[in-house]
């Protein structure tokens, strides 16, 4: 069997193994037909801006348009709408382990590598749990996973239409999680400044800028019209700063939302632009008042950004089973670090988690913010074990 076949049966193999737990998964936790809102996360939030993008209700600026308009065309079928739309995601979400087996394919650690990459995706206890949720989490890790393919391709090809491609994705990929726009302004200084001698990289990335931006002109247009204000994703900077100058767990997982929500209430804050700019102000002023507590927080946001497992309200057998599970990832991707890192192309990977990290060690954070992380963790995994499994051999 050549290897483009073995690829395929690899991947074909990878998909159906993750697409059957998170079936079994959404099966046993009840949320495999239907809706109920058990108020842990967002879902409801979600749903109630897909709704109003069909026009049942009020656009909220407070949450990205991604998820809600992939959302609105299930939502418009009826009832049924949100069990089609959770089945389709659980088929997305099994599809992202196959696009950690390419991209780990692309970095050509080889197929055990590639394969083992795609099985610590379909097996990761977050991804899983995530994909039965009406949550942006699976959308954006599939739309970043496909970004980090096309602008890899487009890094060694020199091709206008795979920047184009990433362009896209990123845009996409923005609207559904604006974290990811700010990394595309910084890909594009570094790409510029490493290929500073060959002058078509300008246009390649002129390419990817274009298509990234074109993407995201039509919320942006209809921001202007709504609020004539320039809002090209969402208003929710400043709130999400205050959010994040606390690491109580209490406090993190809801009670500072909540009392920031009953705040703005009182205030009368009703205009997400002002509501925003009050809290933004806020955070700025305390930090002047606090600036080692401010720099010793975000010290230790960065840190816990990589904890092992979620906190409480989840229960004790879950914590274990996710932290064994992370323990062995973070292991093998430590083993697969220096594969991978001689891999042209690659540090771009690495500064995708670069980014999340500093940023959520500023901004708001919760484990959940790593998702669009862990299939890089999972292609270093792949190439550990890979690695692992040839000294054993040699």
């Amino acid at each position: 069997m050549d290897r483009d076949n073995e690829a395929r049966w690899d991947g074909r193999a990878v998909f159906l193994a993750a697409l059957a737990l998170r079936v079994a998964w959404a099966m046993w936790a009840g949320k495999f037909w239907g809706y109920r809102d058990d108020g842990a996360y967002d879902d409801g939030a979600f749903l109630d801006m897909a709704r109003a993008l069909l026009g049942q209700g009020h656009v909220s600026l407070t949450h990205a348009p991604g998820y809600s308009l992939a959302l609105a065309p299930f939502l418009a079928l009826g009832e049924a709408g949100v069990s089609l739309a959770r089945w389709a995601q659980m088929l997305l979400s099994a599809y992202t382990a196959v696009l950690a087996c390419r991209l780990a394919s692309a970095l050509r650690l080889g197929r055990p590598a590639a394969l083992a990459a795609g099985l610590f995706v379909a097996f990761h206890p977050m991804l899983v749990f995530f994909s039965a949720r009406m949550m942006s989490e699976t959308l954006f890790v599939a739309l970043a996973i496909g970004f980090l393919l096309a602008w890899l391709a487009a890094w060694r090809s020199g091709s206008l239409r795979d920047a184009a491609l990433a362009g896209l994705l990123g845009g996409l990929a923005s609207l559904t999680r604006p974290v990811m726009l700010p990394y595309g302004g910084v890909l594009a200084l570094v790409a510029l400044w490493r290929r500073r001698e060959q002058l078509r990289w300008a246009v390649l990335v002129a390419a990817c800028g274009l298509a990234w931006t074109a993407s995201l002109v039509p919320w942006t247009v209809r921001n202007w019209s709504a609020h004539h204000r320039f809002a090209p994703v969402v208003v929710q900077g400043g709130w999400n700063f205050y959010e994040g100058l606390t690491v109580d767990p209490d406090e993190v997982r809801s009670k500072r939302a909540q009392a920031m929500g009953e705040e703005s209430r009182a205030l009368g804050l009703s205009d997400p632009f002002a509501r925003d700019a009050y809290f933004s102000a806020k955070a700025r002023a305390w930090i002047a008042e606090n600036p080692g507590e401010f720099l010793r927080l975000c010290a230790v946001k960065a840190a816990r950004f990589w904890r092992f497992a979620p906190e409480p309200p989840h229960s004790r057998f879950v914590r274990l089973g996710a932290g064994a599970f992370t323990l062995l990832l973070f292991a093998a991707a430590l083993a697969g670090l220096p594969a991978v890192a001689a891999v042209s192309g690659a540090w771009f990977l690495f500064a995708w988690a670069a980014h999340l990290n500093l940023l959520h060690a500023v901004f708001a954070s919760n484990l959940r913010y790593r998702l669009p992380i862990e299939p890089i963790l999972a292609v270093l995994a792949g190439a550990g074990l890979a690695a692992l499994l040839r000294r054993r051999r040699g």
